[in-house]
């Protein structure tokens, strides 16, 4: 029977090492297998992106150039002398004249005209207001100063900025192609800076997409934009492009990174327009394939040959850790047990030694904690005795005795139910109970006051400040009325007039702080010395005080470090007890 436990112990413990290798095996497997494929991945989508981004570049080049060599062509017609000639000619006043320069001015611009097949028109207008147009009459003038007032031409000259127009349609030709203006200033050659004319030419909009349109054949998603949001060309039939590009601002060439894909965007020069394609997941996924079924492969196959040989490794690991886990189980913990050591030069001997060695600590941290409830015990009898002493039970029952002959059965009930919360609240010391709310330790402390208000009446006035939402703070027990009972009898009565006292309470930060401010007599600066030296303040060292000092040591002895008591005094002006205090709720104390 004991043969049988033992065989059976042995498959038991051997088959959960195995699955835990198992499952560390596959999880770092899989984690190895998934950094590399992510990495292979991301090298294969940055090559895509790159040949993807040059091919954008170059179709964005030949655009470019298209743009430089249409600028340089407006700037030959600028610099043409025959129509510098001509423009110079004075004709004002000789209509015949006019109608002539009108005529040789526009014969000159149809000539430029007929050397570029893209353009649709040119028109010059003067500074002066005059037009001359390739495609119109000397009478055309006002037609040609409405044209321009076109809601997209109007536009264009007045963003500098832009080089080309946006897109528009000429509605009085019924020719439904596309248009754009490009506009050039002309400076008078003899007045330095003098703007002489400007000329627009009016060109296809097609004439630029020829490239776009070519590109476009082997790319699903493509745009060109224009001026501001303007799409001058788009396939993009679900809008996949279109959306890419409102979530970005497309301030320079650069590939974006949206969950959908990649937007690649690239301006194009001379132009102020961007050329943006998109590649989707799913295409660079594709590249990709390959690499995922080759680790899937691999992974596979490391897998079964590691568990193969370390199911035959962990037959001699066994036994050790067996004798172990019969050492263990004969174990008294908390006693001082030597334990039998199984040598075997590797991490099952320092198993043993560190059992060893917790078994040592579990002994150690017995005693401690026997240690710990003892203090314990004494700080909860600090407590009380803080709060409840002899003396200041005599004299509450010596100021009943004092109403009840004087017949104020009122004030006596009064009296009598505040020594009775304030006896409940304070001997109320237990496991768990050494803490209480800000509101319990203001209502034990307003019964405290009621007391001592028929002991010494008008002799003084409290005033309490603290936020609503402070008041289920978890300060410890019987923490405010000892500092309040010192500013009466130690601050307060001395002066031999009526004085105040302020209990603040506020949150600093991450802290709590809870002032207890009084009009008294002050302390010393040599008592002062002494409680920042841990010290009693007391100059009468053969008196017991467990007033200030007992809450002082309670804190440090509850929250330790970061945490304490500050004590700022003027003699003749008063003191101020500050506390600080960790920001505990009574909810988080339940949870």
């Amino acid at each position: 029977m004991k043969t049988e436990r033992k065989k059976r112990d042995k498959k038991h413990l051997k088959g959960r090492i195995l699955r835990s290798i198992s499952l560390i095996l596959i999880c770092s497997m899989i984690l190895s297998t998934l950094i590399g494929y992510l990495y292979f991945n991301q090298v294969v989508r940055k090559q895509r992106l790159e040949e993807e981004k040059n091919r954008l570049m170059q179709v964005g080049n030949q655009i470019a150039f298209q743009a430089e060599d249409n600028r340089r062509f407006a700037q030959s017609i600028l610099v043409d002398e025959q129509l510098q000639y001509l423009l110079e000619e004075n004709v004002k006043g000789n209509e015949f004249r006019r109608q002539n320069q009108y005529d040789k001015v526009t014969k000159r611009l149809v000539f430029y005209n007929n050397l570029r097949t893209y353009l649709e028109g040119s028109v010059l207008q003067m500074a002066d207001g005059n037009f001359f147009g390739s495609s119109y009459s000397s009478r055309d003038s006002a037609y040609l100063r409405q044209k321009l007032k076109q809601t997209e031409l109007e536009e264009y000259t007045a963003k500098k900025e832009w080089i080309y127009s946006d897109p528009y349609y000429d509605s009085d030709s019924g020719n439904d192609t596309r248009k754009i203006c490009y506009a050039i200033p002309m400076y008078d050659k003899r007045r330095y800076g003098h703007l002489k004319a400007t000329l627009y030419l009016e060109m296809s909009l097609e004439y630029f997409l020829t490239q776009v349109k070519a590109y476009a054949e082997t790319q699903d998603l493509l745009a060109l934009i224009g001026n501001g949001s303007e799409i001058l060309y788009q396939k993009d039939k679900k809008n996949v492009l279109r959306n890419a590009i409102k979530e970005k601002e497309l301030d320079q060439e650069n590939i974006y990174h949206t969950p959908s894909g990649y937007l690649i965007c690239i301006p194009v020069d001379g132009t102020g327009w961007k050329l943006c394609t998109f590649l989707t997941n799913a295409d660079l996924l594709k590249n990709s394939s390959f690499v995922l079924k080759f680790f899937v492969l691999s992974f596979l196959l490391c897998v079964g040959l590691v568990l193969l040989v370390v199911s035959r490794i962990l037959e001699n690991m066994v036994r050790p850790v067996t004798e172990l886990s019969k050492q263990m189980e004969r174990t008294e913990y908390g006693k001082q047990q030597p334990i039998h050591i199984v040598h075997t030069g590797d991490e099952i001997e320092i198993l043993y030694q560190c059992f060893q060695d917790m078994m040592t600590e579990l002994y150690k941290g017995e005693q401690e904690r026997i240690a710990y409830e003892k203090q314990k015990r004494d700080m909860e009898y600090d407590i009380t005795l803080s709060q409840i002493n002899p003396h200041y039970l005599y004299n509450v029952l010596n100021t009943v005795v004092y109403l009840s002959a004087a017949g104020k059965n009122q004030d006596v009930v009064k009296i009598v139910h505040s020594l009775i919360y304030t006896l409940h609240e304070t001997l109320k010391v237990g496991d768990g109970n050494v803490e209480t709310t800000i509101e319990k330790e203001l209502e034990l402390t307003k019964c405290y006051l009621d007391i001592q208000r028929y002991r010494y009446p008008d002799f003084f006035q409290v005033e309490v400040v603290c936020e609503e939402d402070l008041k289920d703070c978890l300060v410890p027990k019987t923490m405010i009325q000892p500092l309040v009972e010192n500013a009466i009898l130690h601050g307060i009565l001395p002066t031999e007039a009526s004085g105040k006292i302020w209990i603040i309470i506020q949150k600093q930060g991450e802290k709590l702080c809870v002032m207890v401010k009084d009009e008294g007599i002050g302390v010393s600066k040599e008592q002062l010395k002494r409680f920042k030296q841990g010290e009693t303040m007391a100059e009468n060292k053969t008196r017991k005080h467990i007033g200030v000092e007992n809450v002082r040591d309670r804190i440090h002895y509850l929250y330790g470090e970061g945490f304490g008591m500050e004590i700022q005094s003027t003699q003749g002006k008063g003191t101020t007890v500050i506390l600080t205090l960790p920001v505990k709720r009574a909810e988080e104390k339940e949870r």
